[in-house]
């Protein structure tokens, strides 16, 4: 982040980020996609998350696997990493933990017994309807500023970039 100015006189000017526009903060970096989609998914992402770990006690891998897992059950730790990015370690462990919570259930795949497929309790359902009316609420909440025919286009934007992320994401797995 750039937060210095050159004076008049050519010495560095300290101005502190609240100062700065926004625009020229978040604009003011060399990554100008990244960091702004970054700034605005962190915004959303942190104060929700934390208040889910916080008030119903699970972690950000549980709360992504039974975000998942409302989306198609039966799946594979695995499939859920593809899906999420997360690494395969953190989703295991998040795993584990539904499960010593009863908030999931494993069952061997029937035509792979090695495989190990996922599935919500009731539990977990009622407890994933207990986050989700917030996290929609704060979706919303971001997404007020744009008009429809702007959401559409943004929708159908992100979609591609979705799309692409098979094409560069595992260039250089960290």
């Amino acid at each position: 982040m750039r937060l210095s100015r050159k004076s008049t006189r050519g010495t560095q000017k300290s101005v502190s980020p609240e100062r700065e526009p926004l625009s020229a903060v978040v604009g003011g970096t060399e990554l100008q996609i990244a960091y702004r989609m970054g700034y605005v998914l962190n915004f959303y992402r942190e104060p929700s998350f934390r208040r889910i770990e916080m008030e119903l006690d699970l972690t950000r891998p549980e709360i992504v696997t039974l975000i998942f897992l409302n989306y198609r059950e039966g799946v594979t730790a695995s499939e859920i990493c593809e899906f999420s990015g997360h690494l395969k370690a953190n989703i295991s462990r998040g795993i584990i933990a539904l499960e010593k919570k009863k908030l999931i259930r494993r069952a061997a795949d029937k035509t792979d017994s090695r495989r190990q497929q996922l599935f919500r309790t009731a539990a977990g359902r009622a407890l994933y309807a207990k986050y989700i009316p917030t996290l929609r609420e704060r979706e919303q909440a971001m997404l007020a500023c744009l008009t429809r025919t702007e959401r559409s286009e943004f929708e159908r934007l992100l979609d591609k970039l979705a799309a692409h992320v098979p094409q560069w994401a595992a260039l250089d797995e960290l």
